[in-house]
């Protein structure tokens, strides 16, 4: 009777004890979980359609939406839709995957508004692929945090960035590495395809110059160099020109200028296997200078005549003198 007995004893213990267990280890995950969510952001760069930014309301509260059309992404702020700079975008979305969680600094809705992660303070970020939300993100204050080097010199203290972030449907509030709130708050212009030249210079045989009243020439690549009227030219006033007109970009859009008349400067650049890149310069009658790339057709831009025109736009004896102060006139 007494061994019955305890062997009842015996599984009681054993199920308080399997209980204890199963409860223990079910709250115990759901307490770490909710203490360091190293999980925040879980998406799939290949499948992304669609992504909402909401700015905050120190950027003005700005809506951008990003969709994908194709290959190409396109943004729109409500009034215009036009390419992305793609290579910021590209970037934008490696800085999300390589977020690393510091710390929970956070556990409730009182606390939001110090780390600027509550509606008006924060930037929500909303990621879809196809009709599903896979990430929507509170991006809220950004500190910088220098780190002393105990020996000093030149570059021992860079620093860290922290920026502190909410799931939206969360509570809690986390401090990330990295400089999250400054790649998100951006304006309108700051996304879009700033691009007006982009040339691999080892493709490039020709370069016609077309100009007010006949002014303009032709610089053609041949076995002795670069040749302009038949004249070879300055080799290196000709190399310091290709490397500065390799890589353009402006970010001074100007929308809808009614462009009726041809443009007053144009230059071209061909080669072996290269589409034609044509920039295409405007001086309006307000003596205003507007710029069109054909690698970046919907965009226009107002430049100042001493830089980005300047600088591709060269009269002949830049490249026969070797005069490098030598940019075309605005006015032939």
């Amino acid at each position: 009777m007494s061994g019955r007995f305890n062997n009842r004893i015996l599984l009681i213990v054993l199920l308080l004890l399997a209980g204890i267990f199963v409860i223990t280890r079910f709250t115990g995950i759901k307490k770490s979980g909710r203490t360091l969510n190293t999980d925040i952001v879980q998406i799939d760069t290949a499948n992304l359609t669609g992504v909402h930014l909401v700015q905050n309301s120190a950027a003005g509260g700005e809506e951008l939406v990003f969709t994908k059309e194709g290959t190409e992404w396109k943004v729109s702020n409500g009034q215009q839709t036009v390419p992305v700079d793609e290579a910021a975008l590209r970037s934008a979305f490696a800085e999300l995957l390589n977020l690393k969680t510091d710390q929970l600094v956070a556990r409730t809705e009182d606390k939001w508004s110090g780390f600027h992660v509550n509606d008006s303070l924060g930037t929500r970020l909303t990621v879809k692929e196809g009709k599903k939300t896979t990430l929507d993100l509170v991006i809220g204050r950004f500190d910088y945090k220098p780190v002393q080097s105990p020996y000093g010199g030149y570059g021992q203290n860079r620093g860290t960035g922290i920026t502190y972030v909410r799931n939206y449907h969360e509570d809690e509030v986390y401090a990330v590495q990295g400089f999250l709130a400054m790649t998100f708050n951006r304006d309108f212009n700051s996304w879009r395809d700033q691009t007006v030249t982009r040339l691999v210079l080892s493709r490039l045989s020709r370069i016609v110059f077309d100009y007010p009243a006949d002014s303009g020439f032709i610089a053609q690549k041949t076995g002795e160099g670069w040749m302009v009227g038949g004249i070879l030219a300055d080799s290196a006033a000709m190399d310091s020109y290709l490397n500065s007109v390799s890589r353009k970009r402006s970010a001074s859009f100007m929308d809808n200028p009614e462009m009726a008349s041809p443009p007053d400067y144009r230059v071209t650049f061909e080669g072996d296997n290269m589409q034609p890149l044509e920039v295409e310069a405007f001086i309006r009658p307000d003596d205003a200078t507007i710029l069109h790339s054909s690698i970046n057709p919907e965009s226009w831009f107002e430049v100042p005549r001493e830089g980005l025109f300047s600088d591709l736009f060269k009269n002949a004896g830049f490249f026969l003198s070797g005069d490098r102060q030598e940019p075309v006139s605005s006015r032939q």
